[in-house]
């Protein structure tokens, strides 16, 4: 089906479905260790699950993870940072702040985009912050977009496949999805994901001219974000 080809083209990473204040936690093998209390563990390894984000907005100084188009070093927080994103996560909409961020990471360019304000990493909820995010008048709308690409994970597949079609996305099968003629935002073409986060940041910043763009679509996302806002 149709649907099921768009939901795993924009969702390439994920296998099981998880709770906004959840993380998902790929199968691994663990090696053999041992607890704190003492107690022996055999390697094994570990299923695929969901973990709670039991807090938000924690922000990390450093990372041993590595991250999908980022070669860059991490750098720490400085108190007046970690005030500013905290103050601008609460102006956002209530139903965009239900979704929890896990890691909150600090660098000071990306690397190969250096006007780049910030990566998302959707399956593991993490942001990475540059320079150009705090050098930015308009951190409200960066926000706003970057955690769209979150929401995106926990939308019914059908209504991102009406989002896509309405906005002149072409799927074939074997194929990478064709993007539509007239974006709204230039990089709107560079992936549906990328196109589904601008215009939620386009619905808060200038409904009217996402509406004028094209109406259909404009009532799609309307009506993801009202029914999102009633759960």
């Amino acid at each position: 089906m149709k649907w099921l080809l768009i939901f795993f083209l924009i969702k390439p990473f994920l296998t099981m479905a998880c709770l906004p204040n959840e993380i998902h936690i790929r199968e691994q093998w663990i090696d053999t260790y041992t607890k704190e209390d003492g107690t022996h563990t055999s390697a094994h390894v570990r299923s695929e699950h969901c973990r709670e984000v039991k807090g938000n907005n924690f922000f990390q100084d450093s990372s041993a993870k590595e991250f999908r188009n980022f070669k860059g070093k991490f750098k720490p927080w400085n108190p007046s940072e970690k005030n500013l994103l905290n103050n601008e996560i609460e102006k956002l909409p209530q139903w965009l702040k239900k979704y929890r961020i896990a890691n909150f990471l600090r660098a000071s360019v990306h690397e190969g985009n250096p006007k780049n304000p910030a990566l998302t990493y959707p399956d593991n909820k993490t942001l990475i912050l540059f320079d150009a995010f705090f050098n930015s008048s308009d951190k409200q709308s960066i926000l706003l977009h970057e955690i769209s690409h979150i929401a995106s994970w926990d939308i019914d597949p059908v209504e991102l496949q009406n989002f896509f079609v309405s906005n002149g996305w072409i799927y074939k099968r074997g194929e990478s999805p064709k993007p539509p003629q007239k974006v709204i935002i230039p990089d709107s073409s560079h992936s549906p994901s990328e196109d589904f986060a601008n215009a939620v940041e386009s619905y808060y910043s200038n409904p009217k001219r996402l509406k004028e763009f094209n109406p259909k679509s404009f009532a799609i996302i309307e009506g993801i974000i009202k029914s999102k806002e009633k759960q």
